[in-house]
């Protein structure tokens, strides 16, 4: 019996019903509603319920989403710390108590924080290096007066006695 029944009410996707409605590029495509031959958008017996629906709409899209007042400031210096508040964030999402467009707006500015903070990190260090190389530290300096002379060939160190080594002749 169930199967007859489902047979009766299946309508093959080529018969499906489609709102009536008439634009001027042609019929509409929107399935019709049950029981109608328009759709939700198109059935003049549903102007009230279209109207409540826009302005339903309208006030939840133009109502400003705020944090509350409360909330403390987050220091927000490393990468390390916009790592947490992105977790944060995340979570307060998952256990829904964080709006879409709030968390939206975190996740930009933490992009372009991310971003300042690593530029940072590289002006710092090249700040460090050109000092570096300006000014010489004592440490890294030549033990010796540039004025000197040298003699770059190995010399055999002096006998523990004072005298001198033979010095051998190569043959060649």
């Amino acid at each position: 019996m169930s199967n007859q029944l489902a047979r009766e009410s299946y309508i093959p996707s080529h018969q499906s019903r489609r709102c009536c409605y008439e634009r001027e590029e042609g019929l509409c495509r929107a399935n019709a509603q049950t029981g109608s031959p328009f759709c939700f958008f198109h059935d003049p017996s549903l102007e009230k319920e279209r109207a409540q629906a826009r302005h339903v709409g309208g006030v939840s899209r133009s109502r400003r989403v705020v944090l509350p007042a409360d909330l403390p400031a987050k220091r927000l210096q490393t990468a390390t710390e916009v790592v947490e508040l992105l977790g944060e964030t995340i979570n307060q999402i998952r256990r829904g108590k964080l709006d879409l467009r709030v968390s939206n707006a975190i996740g930009y500015l933490s992009s372009i924080l991310l971003s300042a903070i690593e530029k940072g990190s590289y002006e710092e260090r090249l700040a460090a290096l050109e000092a570096a190389v300006a000014t010489p530290s004592h440490s890294s300096s030549v033990p010796f007066d540039e004025s000197e002379s040298f003699d770059f060939v190995q010399q055999d160190p002096p006998e523990p006695d004072g005298h001198k080594q033979r010095e051998t002749s190569d043959p060649n």
